[in-house]
Formats: structure tokens, sequence, C-alpha cells
């Protein structure tokens, strides 16, 4: 499995990635690229199921606050699709 701990300070900043939430906030993801892979290989066809996925397993990294929790979904979803194009 991909996710392992990182082995110092710098491996563990490497593995923080920007994602821009709608209205241009900017926010730092841990373990973001790991996060998008592993839920492309669910093979999850459906956008709202998705974002659900991808939004709970940032949340195992990264604290998400509440009222952004829309905000965040659809930042990911995003960053899903430029990865990984759109669904059919």
């Amino acid at each position: 499995m991909e996710n392992q701990k990182p082995c110092c300070a710098a491996a563990a900043a490497r593995m923080i990635k920007k994602l821009v939430l709608p209205g241009g906030l900017q926010v730092g993801i841990s373990n973001l690229e790991n996060i998008l892979k592993e839920v492309a290989q669910l093979k999850l066809a459906d956008d709202e199921a998705i974002k659900k996925e991808l939004l709970q397993r940032v949340k195992i990294y990264n604290y998400v606050p509440p009222s952004a929790e829309s905000d965040y979904s659809k930042a990911l979803l995003k960053e899903y699709e430029k990865l990984f194009g759109k669904r059919v």
C-alpha cells in the first residue's frame, strides 16, 4: 500500500498539495495524490459518490471545517477530474 508514514518533516511536507476551494481560498491537503488514486481504483461512476469518498478519506489526514465540507467536496472532485478525466 502506498500510504506509508513519512520518514521526516521534509517528506511529510512533500505529501501536502494545494487545493483551491470555490471562491479562490487555497488550502494544503496532506496525502491528496494517494487519496485521489485510491478513490479512482474504486471505479465509482456517480459524482456524489466520488465526492463523498474523497471527502471521507481527506478527513482522515486533514481537518475539514464542517461549514466548508461542500466547498472541499467540489474542489476535490475538480482535482479528481483533472487527474482522471470525466467519467461516462
